[in-house]
């Protein structure tokens, strides 16, 4: 034989067995994804979870490993989300990041302890990313969808929401102490047009809602036992970020929020009100004219300009004590007690 056909014939060799390698390696990763969402499954079932599926297949090959789960569905701790199909794909070369697609119409409904349980519909589905450490456990997940809607049980009518974005991050490594950060999270709402508004002085739409949260020390779960162990150890959530955007009014809050005896919420904020002038402007004639004279002398003692632009900003401390609100020392409202 040629030495020419002798290299060729040995590179020959190699690509086969190099597909050879591939191919098993590519089918032990599929056999791997299917085994480890049934044990992540079977887990969260062990928590009280149910997560469900009418069935799951695994594809992609060569060039990548895409599951598809139809049917999905999770349940448990006040939160049920169905929906057609979620898909997970990731590539050899970056399998540290997984692709999600959520096609189809999907559905979280919201029960928070004893009130009205919120139904969220997104219509058009939605997009993701997961992103996973070296050991293949998850360590951020973001979500995007657009085009959804929102209804409390009962309600005639639903809100709608422009767009929706979710981040939520946890370490690798659980926190050791109450002082660490256990979870993460980012919520921001844009466009939502909620049908009490239609009318509204200050606009039918709330241009966006945005929160940033940080739980310290390992989040518990949402029951009785597991809060007040988490509470007792000292654990907290920081509110790094809360806005709200609705027309000319601009509020930003920030503090830390935790549990009380009873488990109820108790909290110590700063908020920023700008644009409280032209809210005024924008009620006058809503409300009677001694109160519009009365809010505009307190709004004048306690707003200061502010150091970008200038601008009138409110600043007043927020605290939520004995199941009521305050703004300073005046109790501006109850809060609904949380049934776990």
């Amino acid at each position: 034989m040629r030495p020419g056909r002798t290299l060729g014939f040995g590179l020959l060799v190699l690509l086969i067995a190099a597909a050879a390698v591939y191919g098993a390696w590519w089918w032990h990763v599929a056999r791997a994804v299917e085994d480890g969402v049934a044990a992540w499954s079977a887990q969260q079932r062990a928590h009280g979870v149910s997560v469900t599926y009418e069935s799951l297949t695994v594809d992609g090959f060569p060039f990548a490993v895409r599951a598809v789960a139809r049917q999905p569905s999770i349940d448990g701790g006040g939160i049920a989300w169905r929906g057609a199909s979620l898909e997970a794909e990731a590539v050899p070369w970056d399998p540290r990041r997984i692709a999600l697609t959520l096609p189809g119409i999907h559905h979280l409904r919201l029960a928070d302890g004893g009130g009205v349980p919120l139904e969220v519909t997104a219509p058009q589905g939605g997009t993701g990313e997961l992103f996973v450490s070296p050991a293949g456990l998850p360590v951020e997940v973001r979500l995007r969808f657009a085009g959804l809607t929102a209804a409390a049980d009962g309600a005639v009518r639903a809100a709608s929401i422009g767009a929706l974005a979710v981040t939520l991050a946890q370490p690798p490594v659980p926190p050791a102490a109450h002082t660490d950060t256990g979870l993460s999270a980012s919520v921001t709402v844009d466009a939502v047009r909620p049908p009490a508004l239609n009318g509204h002085p200050l606009g039918p739409v709330i241009d966006r809602a945005f929160a940033e949260v940080r739980v310290q020390g390992r989040p518990p779960r949402p029951e009785p036992a597991d809060l007040a162990a988490w509470s007792r150890a000292g654990g907290t959530v920081e509110l790094d970020r809360l806005a709200l955007d609705w027309g000319p009014l601009k509020v930003a809050a920030n503090g830390t929020l935790a549990l009380d005896r009873d488990l109820q919420p108790q909290a110590a904020m700063t908020a920023e009100v700008r644009g409280a002038r032209e809210v005024l402007n924008t009620i006058r004639g809503t409300i009677g004219e001694a109160e519009l004279r009365m809010a505009g002398l307190i709004l004048g003692m306690l707003s200061r300009p502010a150091a970008d632009t200038g601008e009138s900003v409110l600043a007043a401390p927020l605290t939520i004590q004995d199941r009521a609100l305050y703004v300073g020392p005046l109790k501006v409202a109850k809060v609904p007690v949380i049934r776990w």
